[in-house]
């Protein structure tokens, strides 16, 4: 799959676990599960400047190092509008490069959206980065953002998208149509999707898609899961990634562990067939509905939701 100009593959990784805060990591552990992806054929990796207060960043600094072949992506904070310049030279500062910058989330209702894409494109123009996209607008934002352009093309929006929130599918159409890409956050749903007995990490704790897999229909979708890839001979997780090759999204899963780094690699070739992706996209049915991101947030003021991801150690 091609992001824009940039060749990323069939599945690439996000890095928010790197940064710590709302996640419970073995930093060693963490550091082999993502050597041995990027070792071994994935070559695309998501952060943020969020992520750990550029902690995130700094580990991803570390791995491409070495991996010229490893496209980097990450994220201005949606509270950093008006300082997308300053905050894209702090990111290539810390990561060495930036071959795809993003807003991480739709700004305040009372900011010109036009001048949050404008600023981007100055990013590109300036050399730092490749290309730009947006993470968390709807269909109905990205309509208008991609109005905004001039210079260059919003080739990516990244949104939650997983067996357990399908709402981004009109997005995934909209792309095909337009010419960006839907990379997928939280693709496996943090891991509820593929097993009950997660972990107790704040940023599971709290994640109302994670509570999804508690209910009945949750159930299902798993359950059904399970058997394809009890029948294939692989991991769950390898099944819903090729799901999402399937529906035409790019997943980032993060990973933990050299075990889950080697259930990501088995995706990359495993295609499931027309009735497989029909039986999960079936058991996923009740969970179609919803948005990509909350609209109340847009009406929260930027210095609050600062102080707010803060205190909250994203």
């Amino acid at each position: 799959m091609k992001i824009g100009s940039l060749e990323v593959g069939k599945i690439g990784l996000g890095a928010w676990q790197a940064g710590g805060g709302a996640w419970r990591v073995d930093f060693a552990e963490l550091k082999r599960a993502y050597e041995y992806a990027l070792d071994h054929g994935i070559k695309f990796i998501d952060t943020a400047e969020v992520y750990g207060s550029g902690k995130s960043e700094e580990f991803v600094a570390e791995l491409i190092r070495n991996r010229p072949h490893v496209v980097v992506a990450t994220k201005v904070a949606g509270f950093n509008w008006g300082r997308i310049l300053k905050s894209a030279e702090r990111s290539r500062r810390r990561i060495g490069r930036v071959d795809l910058l993003q807003f991480h989330w739709p700004p305040p209702i009372y900011v010109p959206l036009c001048k949050v894409i404008r600023d981007l494109e100055k990013a590109a123009q300036l050399g730092l980065t490749a290309e730009i996209g947006v993470s968390n607008f709807d269909a109905r934002l990205m309509e208008k953002a991609l109005t905004c352009t001039k210079k260059y093309e919003i080739v990516s929006d990244q949104v939650v998208y997983n067996p357990l929130h399908r709402a981004a599918e009109r997005l995934i159409e909209m792309g095909r149509a337009r010419g960006f890409v839907v990379i997928a956050w939280s693709p496996l749903a943090k891991g509820a999707v593929l097993k009950e007995n997660l972990g107790n990490d704040p940023a599971r704790r709290f994640d109302s898609v994670v509570n999804r897999a508690k209910t009945a229909e949750g159930r299902g979708v798993a359950e059904t899961i399970r058997k394809i890839a009890e029948t294939r001979g692989v991991s769950p997780a390898a099944v819903v990634l090729a799901w999402h090759a399937a529906k035409g999204s790019f997943p980032i899963p993060g990973v933990k562990t050299l075990k889950q780094a080697q259930e990501v690699l088995e995706a990359n070739t495993l295609q499931l067939s027309e009735a497989e992706v029909r039986a999960i996209d079936e058991a996923s049915a009740p969970f179609i509905t919803g948005t990509v991101w909350p609209s109340a947030m847009r009406y929260i003021p930027g210095f609050l939701l600062k102080l707010s991801f803060t205190l909250a150690r994203i």
